[in-house]
């Protein structure tokens, strides 16, 4: 939750409340990531504010609190990383997250059997990477990744497309953005994980490079 210093002068003039951290900070007292703060600020599970330069700063006992319900949970409060395999083959789609998961223990590995059940998922949580048969029934797949490739995207997405031959990857090729892989099938689950891994650390390092940007214009 993002509160107006103008609707809470309490936070701006009280010696306690107006204790704040920069969103970096918060994510590492928390053990989350950027984006994760960002989000638990924007879900109002965080309390925070904007300067007039536009810097969010989170109040320092909102943090906190969020540790201490955290503590009373047992819990890690690390939020995982989102994989989200979209497969029409019930037995393809198993295998794939029964690989996954041991392979990459960060990560959640969700699946959708089809394309109405895929955008759902989007659509609640875009999941950091997502993997999808190049045919998924009732989804136009070339429109969808240009749309989440799109400009006006707040973050990076890893998209893996699986096809079944040279000539499914040959076409396809010149419709998709560049960032996006094509990997044939059947799957190297081991080789599929290690594509995972460093895109995500890619993505950590970017993460920390935009904050320590917003740091230095503070």
């Amino acid at each position: 939750m993002i509160i107006s210093p103008k609707h809470s002068p309490n936070a701006m003039t009280d010696s306690k409340t107006s204790r704040t951290c920069s969103t970096r900070e918060a994510a590492q007292q928390l053990g989350v990531s950027v984006r994760t703060a960002q989000l638990w600020v924007e879900e109002g599970r965080l309390n925070a504010w904007k300067t007039p330069g536009g810097h969010r700063r989170i109040l320092v006992e909102s943090v906190a609190r969020l540790l201490g319900d955290q503590r009373r949970a047992g819990g890690a409060a690390a939020e995982p990383f989102q994989i989200l395999v979209v497969r029409e083959s019930e037995a393809d789609r198993q295998v794939l997250q029964a690989v996954l998961t041991p392979l990459l223990p960060d990560c959640r590995v969700s699946v959708a059997e089809d394309g109405f059940e895929g955008l759902l998922r989007i659509g609640e949580r875009a999941p950091e990477v997502l993997i999808i048969d190049l045919v998924v029934t009732g989804l136009d797949l070339v429109r969808l990744v240009r749309t989440l490739t799109g400009a006006g995207r707040d973050r990076a997405m890893l998209i893996v497309v699986l096809v079944a031959s040279d000539a499914d990857r040959l076409g396809l090729r010149n419709d998709l953005p560049d960032e996006v892989v094509i990997v044939g099938t059947p799957v190297d689950g081991t080789e599929l994980a290690a594509l995972v891994r460093v895109f995500l650390r890619n993505w950590r390092r970017h993460e920390e490079k935009c904050s320590d940007r917003q740091e230095e214009t503070r």
